[in-house]
This record gives structure tokens, C-alpha cells and sequence, in this order.
């Protein structure tokens, strides 16, 4: 069984509350992202928040324009300079890039590219980047997640082709692909399962439940994971389906192991795991990527009209404004990860 190292224990991480008070933060972030993504977001928060001190964590974002995953840290400018490390993988465009930590292999990257002729999956040994496994499919893949224990690896496709609207959320098609390992290491992954899923954009393993969570086109649905010594399959939980439009991004909450965050076309959301409760945080649309950090900083990425339809130079933050990757010609980010292996 792997124990993911840095464990910060099974009960909620302690972080600052959620600044609701005299804030009216659905309409702050729909006028300050959606009139504002091509410009430095200032004045999101009132004085309330705009004197803490952002909190000290590192950010991984993918460029699409030029296909590269940048490291950075959180308080300082996403320049070349500040580069802590950056990789450029094969297959096309970096949709997700993840870190976790594993018993055989120590810590890996977790990575999906793709273009609208197919992708790569990869997996990446994090303290010498050796490619420990990869695969090549045929959809445009946009996530990947690794399950703890079982080392079950799940990758997230969508359709092929041109995307009508920008993100292709009326194209027919998408898959989710299942690889068990043979051995103790991800090197020895080999595919178990394949499925359809209209639009498969975000894969994310909830350790509390103990379920893999999978959004894209209208749904977003949790499944059990049955392995036998030759076998691994996804079942779906019928208690955990819920209604979206045009799923986009999965993301745990870092102040609260019971809630789970993700996004679609018309907005970002908290799932309650327990009250089995959706509650809309933000009406903003597009927003490709959404986080909230164990000290309640809150990160995203986003498209805006008219513009690409993977997002801005920007990464958006609730406390001192944002960030511009300002590397190469153009630079567009589709997500920003916290770097961290914990699963919440």
C-alpha cells in the first residue's frame, strides 16, 4: 500500500476561514475576470483581505502556446529569472500537470497533453524527470489522476476535432481511459479499462471517500475502484451524480477535506461531501482551473470572450492580485497547480 509522504493528517487543515463579510464575491470576481483578464486584477478584495500576506507555496502552469509546464513560486513574478523548473513535454498542449508522492517511485509528475488529434499520458519520475510510463491515445486528453494504494492511473480525453464555442462541449465523444500496475512501480502500467464519456475533462482521487471523481459535458460522477490480481475497472456510484454544464475543472478544497471544488462553462462550484450539496462560489464563466489553498487563498485560471479559448497569460489570486507568465510570445495558461501531493 502506498503512504503519501507529508501527510498533514486525516482531519481538515487548519486555514483561514472563508472572508465572506460585507463581500459580495460572486459579483467581484465575474466583473474583476471577465472585464479584466487581460490586465493585472487589482482591488478583488476589500481591505478585509488586501493586508494579508499571501501565503508561500509554488505553482505549476502550462503554456499552451508554447507547450511548456513552468514552476514558479507564488510570491514572485513569473518570469524567466524566477523559473525554479520547467519541462516541455511531447504530445501537444500541457492540459494537466499534478504532482504525487508514491512508495516505489517517490515523487512523480503526473501529465496530460493533447491536440485535436489525440494525446499523451505521461508519468514522470520528479527528482531526475525520467519518464517512467507514458501512452499515446486518441482523444484530446485534458487530465490525469493516480489513486493511492491501488497506484490505479485514470486519464481523461475528449472528443477529436475542431470544438464549436471554444471548448468543444456540443462535439460528440470523449473516453476515459483505466491502467493498473503489474508491479510495484508506474512503469509497469498496463490498460484495464475503457469507457465513453461525453467530454471528459477532469479526473480528481478523493481519499475520504474513496472514490475518483470525473467531470466533463453535463455530468460530474464518482466511482468505486474494484481491482482483482489482473484486473481494474471504474464503478460508478449512483449516490454521487450530479448536473453540470459543460464540465471543465476538479480540485480539492485545501481548508476542508470535505468539500470538493470544480468548475464548468457558467461557473465555480463547492460540492459538500456530507450534506451531498452544491453551492455556486462564483458566477464567472470559463474559468478553466480553481483551487483554494490551505490558508484560503484562492487560484484560478480563465478564458475571456474573444480571446483564446484556453485562457490568458494570467494567474488570478484573491489576495495581491495576479500573476502574467511573462515567457516567449503569447503565452497562454490553461491551469495552475498547487504544487503539492496531498490529495487535500
Amino acid at each position: 500500500m502506498d503512504v503519501p509522504g507529508n501527510r498533514r493528517g486525516d482531519g481538515p487543515r487548519l486555514g483561514a476561514q472563508e472572508q465572506t463579510a460585507g463581500v459580495d464575491r460572486r459579483a467581484l470576481l465575474r466583473g474583476v475576470v471577465a472585464g479584466a483578464v487581460a490586465a493585472p486584477v487589482t482591488g478583488l478584495w476589500t481591505a478585509q483581505t488586501a493586508h494579508a500576506a499571501p501565503a508561500p507555496f509554488d505553482v505549476l502552469v502550462g503554456d499552451v502556446t508554447s507547450g511548456t509546464i513552468y514552476q514558479f513560486a507564488r510570491n514572485k513574478p513569473f518570469t524567466r529569472a524566477n523559473v525554479k523548473w520547467s519541462f516541455k513535454p511531447s504530445g501537444g498542449h500541457p492540459m494537466e500537470h499534478r504532482v504525487r508522492d508514491t512508495v516505489a517511485d517517490g515523487r512523480i509528475l503526473l501529465i496530460a497533453t493533447g491536440t485535436r488529434d489525440g494525446g499523451v499520458a505521461s508519468i514522470r519520475r520528479r527528482s531526475d524527470n525520467k519518464l517512467l510510463w507514458s501512452a499515446s491515445l486518441g482523444t484530446y486528453l485534458h487530465a490525469i489522476e493516480r489513486a493511492p494504494g491501488t497506484g490505479v492511473v485514470v486519464v481523461a480525453g475528449r472528443s477529436r476535432g475542431p470544438a464549436p464555442g471554444g471548448d468543444g462541449g456540443a462535439t460528440p465523444g470523449g473516453k476515459i481511459y483505466v491502467y493498473r500496475r503489474t508491479g510495484s512501480s508506474s512503469s509497469t502500467l498496463v490498460k484495464a479499462q475503457q469507457f465513453d464519456f461525453h467530454q471528459a475533462h477532469g479526473v480528481l482521487w478523493d481519499p475520504h471517500l474513496e472514490r475518483m471523481w470525473i467531470i466533463g459535458g453535463s455530468v460530474l460522477q464518482a466511482y468505486r475502484i474494484v481491482t482483482t490480481s489482473t484486473s481494474a475497472k471504474l464503478v460508478a456510484d449512483p449516490e454521487r451524480k450530479i448536473k453540470v454544464t459543460r464540465g471543465h475543472d476538479l480540485q480539492p478544497d485545501y481548508t476542508s477535506p470535505n468539500r470538493l471544488l470544480f468548475t464548468d462553462t457558467n461557473g465555480v462550484y463547492s460540492y459538500d461531501k456530507a450534506a451531498k450539496k452544491v453551492t455556486e462560489l462564483y458566477g464567472r464563466r470559463k474559468v478553466k482551473s480553481f483551487v483554494r489553498h490551505a490558508s484560503g487563498e484562492e487560484m484560478w485560471t480563465g478564458a475571456s470572450d474573444g480571446g483564446s479559448a484556453f485562457g490568458t497569460k494570467w494567474v488570478h489570486f484573491n489576495t495581491a492580485g495576479a500573476r502574467a507568465l511573462q515567457i516567449g510570445s503569447s503565452p497562454v495558461i490553461y491551469k495552475a497547480r498547487i504544487v503539492d501531493p496531498d490529495f487535500v
